[in-house]
């Protein structure tokens, strides 16, 4: 390897893994949201992003929060129960109440008053491995990385020229 190689290649591998990685980023957000009825700006709020360094070629994000309370899809109070919009789809949760000043959807545990339980929706990391997102995205970054780094090499090798 020439010295020019030893300079090229390690500079255009943490591009393109950066590069990629947005790319899957990208992606990621918009088929969770999909599947899960969470908009993209909440689902970014809950991802955290990490870059590759020289020092350390690593790139990626991690998916976390708790699965919301229904009241953040769009609940709305009926005769039946309380309908919301979790998983994208609009459905009726017979049965079920707001409460808490239009905070949170409850439903009873039995026909008495007492005891109550929270309703949620789904939760982002575990949607993410459920729809199979996951593996989609790690084919999908790896085409992307091999476009990126071949984009990077030329970007760099014109640098030094």
């Amino acid at each position: 390897m020439s010295k020019l190689d030893r300079q090229v290649i390690p500079k255009a591998t943490v591009t393109a893994l950066n590069r990629s990685k947005d790319r899957m980023y990208t992606k990621v957000v918009r088929e969770l949201a999909k599947a899960t009825g969470i908009k993209q700006k909440e689902l970014r709020q809950l991802m955290l992003k990490f870059k590759a360094t020289y020092a350390s070629r690593e790139a990626g994000f991690t998916v976390r929060g708790k699965a919301p309370n229904l009241i953040r899809f769009n609940a709305r109070q009926t005769r039946k129960g309380v309908s919301a919009t979790a998983w994208g789809k609009r459905r009726v949760y017979a049965g079920s109440f707001i409460g808490n000043d239009g905070r949170t959807v409850f439903a009873r545990k039995s026909a008495k008053r007492l005891p109550i339980k929270s309703l949620y929706g789904p939760a982002p990391p575990r949607e993410l491995l459920r729809e199979k997102i996951d593996q989609a995205a790690k084919l999908f970054g790896i085409e992307q990385f091999k476009t990126e780094l071949r984009r990077a090499i030329t970007k760099h090798l014109a640098r030094y020229k």
